[in-house]
């Protein structure tokens, strides 16, 4: 699918799942402006990379997705500069996993407002200054039924994200769609104990992590279908991606 002359804003996208939308919107001929917190150096190179490869427009920008001024100076910024966004990826995700019991409150809101509150106010913002354009929320299957007790701050706050999805493309002219993923192919993911990740695994019957670039061919085929706003999609495996009911 061709994206060129199309704007595309992704939040922490230095690595991961954030980092192969990047490079394949780029590929596509998107505009990409990648967003980050504490990774500067490494989102420079990677937009520096994506601009001289594919020869598009790239810029990286700070945003602290806890604090409102910092969202709404990201909005402006790109409001000045382009007059416009066609596509949002809310990527970025804080998770703080410990067992329920010794999760103190700092931790359970620290987690809620990177993930929820950051997430809705980046389509607070962004929503205003998109036309028919897409917002695609990278949440989890967690948020659904695959979550665990040394995780409840992060489960929270992807079945709300869901529920942002929800509401809020009742009255948007924009597509809002949920992509959760199970266990994904990323950095994170293949550093973790191995022990842990394989029973992790077994236990929401996962045979393998899915391809990075699968969420890519997800949100491609949202767009190219014109899938409908409020949509929550499922995705198990490369294979296997279904919309919830």
């Amino acid at each position: 699918m061709n994206f060129k002359g199309k704007l595309v804003l992704i939040t922490g996208a230095y690595r991961g799942i954030g980092k192969t939308l990047a490079e394949s919107f780029a590929k596509a001929g998107a505009g990409i402006i990648l967003t980050y917190h504490e990774h500067k150096e490494e989102t420079d190179k990677l937009v520096n990379k994506l601009k001289q490869k594919y020869h598009v427009i790239g810029y990286s920008v700070y945003v602290d997705l806890k604090n409102e001024k910092s969202i709404k100076k990201l909005h402006d910024d790109i409001l000045d500069r382009f007059g416009k966004l066609d596509i949002l990826v809310n990527n970025s995700a804080l998770s703080l996993d410990n067992f329920y019991l010794d999760k103190t409150k700092e931790e359970f809101m620290e987690v809620m407002e990177v993930n929820v509150v950051g997430t809705f106010l980046m389509i607070r913002y962004f929503d205003t200054i998109m036309d028919h354009g897409y917002i695609f929320n990278i949440s989890s299957t967690d948020g659904i039924d695959t979550g665990n007790v040394y995780s409840v701050d992060y489960n929270a706050s992807k079945a709300a994200i869901n529920s942002l999805t929800k509401t809020i493309s009742l009255v948007s002219k924009n597509r809002i769609i949920s992509i959760c993923p199970n266990w994904v192919d990323t950095i994170s993911t293949v550093s973790m104990d191995k022990e842990y990740l394989k029973s992790e695994l077994k236990r929401i019957n996962q045979d393998k992590l899915i391809s990075r670039e699968t969420i890519f061919k997800v949100i491609e085929k949202c767009i190219k279908e014109k899938t409908s706003s409020g949509t929550i999609i499922r995705v198990e495996g490369d294979d296997d991606v279904r919309e919830v009911v």
